[in-house]
């Protein structure tokens, strides 16, 4: 062999080399790049999880209040027929409503205010301010900022 075929053949390992060195770079970035798409999907899909778990919690919370809803307008029905002489059924009460506004419930404010469709149900028009809440006549519920039950009430409308 002589001294030009040896240093052709150093030149072709050197570039047989650095060929596999550019085909592991390539395949390292190309995994590196597969990786961060995985961890990407990967804290969407925790993102989402989280999200479905919060909507069905919210949901089943929902459908629970809804249900203990009248037996709160019974206690304060209760209230209003003893004229609020009962300090257990006001305690009662007033921990009912704790414990509700924990929960992210809030009574809607009704009492001389501008009637609301999507937070009132006009049960009745009375002599009155037109368009004013006249008397509310059941409590209406907002869970997070979101009617759970509109407010029954009676509106105002000028007389004839």
């Amino acid at each position: 062999m002589t001294k030009d075929d040896a240093k052709i053949k150093k030149e072709s390992e050197k570039t047989k080399e650095a060929t596999e060195a550019e085909l592991l770079k390539y395949k390292i970035e190309e995994l590196e790049n597969q990786n961060k798409r995985l961890l990407a999907d990967y804290r969407n899909l925790e993102k989402r999880v989280e999200s479905q778990r919060k909507d069905l919690i919210l949901k089943a919370n929902k459908q629970l209040i809804l249900q203990i809803l009248p037996i709160l307008d019974t206690l304060i029905f209760a209230d209003k027929q003893s004229k609020g002489q009962d300090q257990t059924l006001n305690l009662i009460i007033k921990q009912f409503l704790d414990i509700l506004k924990l929960e992210g419930v809030e009574k809607i404010k009704t009492q001389g205010a501008d009637f609301d469709p999507n937070l009132m149900e006009c049960i009745e028009t009375v002599e009155g301010d037109e368009g004013k809440v006249i008397e509310e006549t059941r409590s209406g519920y907002a869970l997070y900022g979101e009617t759970l039950r509109p407010a029954d009430v009676r509106i105002g409308k000028k007389g004839n």
